[in-house]
């Protein structure tokens, strides 16, 4: 198989300071929608390293879909060392991520890091798929974000793409999850 073992991007991520009224600001702009909205706190991950250590992550996302494009809006909760803060300050926007689904993670996690990019952060979801977020920021301007494939997960997209398709603006531009 070669590697990555999937060369075509699900997602692209931006880091927010405000995530309800920039989820808000997009849809209404774009004129897109819904916007999914969760919160990751710590204990909803098995195990999370940063750069090879013990770390942490507690952030919101609030996901949406721009025809095929799906869109994250990241804000973390909390400062400490992690991916998010290694490429954008704290308080600010910009732009975070390429995300791709992988087929075999310890395989593509070898590729990356033959190329000399490190894995800022590492972990699996507590009763879910690994991931990581590969630190590509000096080469390519970006994070590239691996997300094991898991069907429930991609099931779950799916459905969203699927809703996005029939919102219309003056709808709700948000649903908590």
């Amino acid at each position: 198989m070669a590697n990555p073992t999937n060369n075509v991007a699900i997602q692209n991520a931006w880091l927010v300071s405000d995530i309800e009224n920039v989820a808000r600001q997009w849809s209404s702009a774009l004129n897109i929608g819904p916007f999914y909205l969760a919160e990751y706190t710590s204990d909803m991950f098995e195990t999370l390293e940063y750069r090879g250590t013990p770390g942490k992550l507690q952030m919101k996302t609030a996901i949406a879909y721009a025809g095929n494009v799906q869109i994250e809006l990241v804000e973390p909760v909390g400062v400490y060392p992690c991916a998010y803060y290694d490429t954008i300050p704290e308080g600010t926007t910009g732009f975070h991520h390429l995300c791709y689904w992988s087929d075999d993670i310890d395989a593509d996690l070898a590729h990356y890091q033959k190329q000399g990019f490190e894995i800022a952060n590492f972990g699996k979801m507590a009763g879910g798929p690994r991931f990581a977020y590969v630190d590509a920021s000096a080469t390519l301007g970006c994070m590239i974000e691996l997300l094991e494939r898991a069907t429930g997960i991609e099931k779950l997209f799916n459905s969203w793409k699927e809703k996005a398709e029939d919102w219309k603006a003056g709808n709700s531009s948000i649903i908590k999850l």
